[in-house]
């Protein structure tokens, strides 16, 4: 018998009506579920898909790189389409090829990047309502700009995280995090070798807080030192982020 071919792709899907990535007992609607259930369909047997990161429930996703084995050898446009075709409108393949045999979508990962939006506008546009967080026209990029600036680095982001395992140090390495204002938006976008769960939903409901002159900007700081989650602010929704994109060796330049 052939050894099973390793293929690595990349899904966009729109968060909102799923119950997150993984494949859950309680809930048919994961990404994971239906993916693994159309390629099933494909390959005649069971598949696992394994993904770089897990999204939560209402988060969405441009560029999540899973990988799965097949037992045998597909094209990798036919593969792609043929899944597409099983899959609904919110979660779609956007390209497939062959991966090498050791190639792990989460253990390979150089980084990943995950953006957040928010809207200032009076009325937000229905193209753009499932995706951002409406945020008073009076929030302040700049001041969001001041309390971002000490979250680059190696920092234990524990106080940020959700149901971290006992062994987890709760160190993560944040390469960037860019504000931009684009229109009535503001974007908060953030590169990290990794993220602990609930991680960015929590720095954005602090960063949205001092936006909105509700915090100061030196809160992001107090936190880091401190520990102290009654500092917290709520975390921000899940509807507005998005894992934008994983990086690896390469694909890089």
């Amino acid at each position: 018998m052939n050894p099973p071919v390793r293929y690595r792709a990349t899904l966009a899907y729109v968060g909102t009506f799923f119950h997150g990535w993984q494949r859950q007992s309680n809930a048919d609607r994961t990404v994971q579920a239906l993916v693994e259930k159309a390629l099933r369909k494909l390959a005649g047997g069971p598949v696992v898909v394994n993904a770089a990161g897990r999204t939560d429930t209402g988060v969405h996703a441009d560029g999540q790189v899973v990988h799965f084995d097949l037992d045998r050898r597909f094209p990798p446009v036919d593969l792609r389409d043929g899944v597409n075709s099983l899959l609904p409108w919110d979660v779609k393949m956007l390209d497939v090829r062959e991966a090498a045999p050791e190639f792990h979508a989460r253990r390979d990962a150089l980084w990943k990047e995950y953006l957040y939006r928010w809207s200032r506008a009076d009325v937000v546009a229905p193209k753009d309502a499932l995706f951002v967080v409406p945020i008073s026209p009076r929030a302040q990029a700049s001041r969001m700009a001041r309390a971002a600036r000490t979250l680059p680095g190696d920092h234990d982001f524990r106080v940020f995280g959700v149901r971290l395992p006992r062994a987890d140090s709760g160190r993560r390495n944040l390469h960037a995090v860019a504000i931009v204002e684009r229109g009535e938006e503001i974007r908060a976008l953030f590169r990290g070798d990794a993220f602990l769960r609930g991680m960015v939903r929590s720095l954005c409901g602090v960063l949205g807080d001092v936006a909105r002159g509700k915090a100061p900007p030196e809160r992001m700081e107090e936190l880091l030192a401190t520990g102290d989650r009654k500092l917290l602010s709520p975390k921000a929704p899940a509807s507005g982020l998005t894992l934008v994109r994983v990086a690896y060796r390469g694909d890089l330049p």
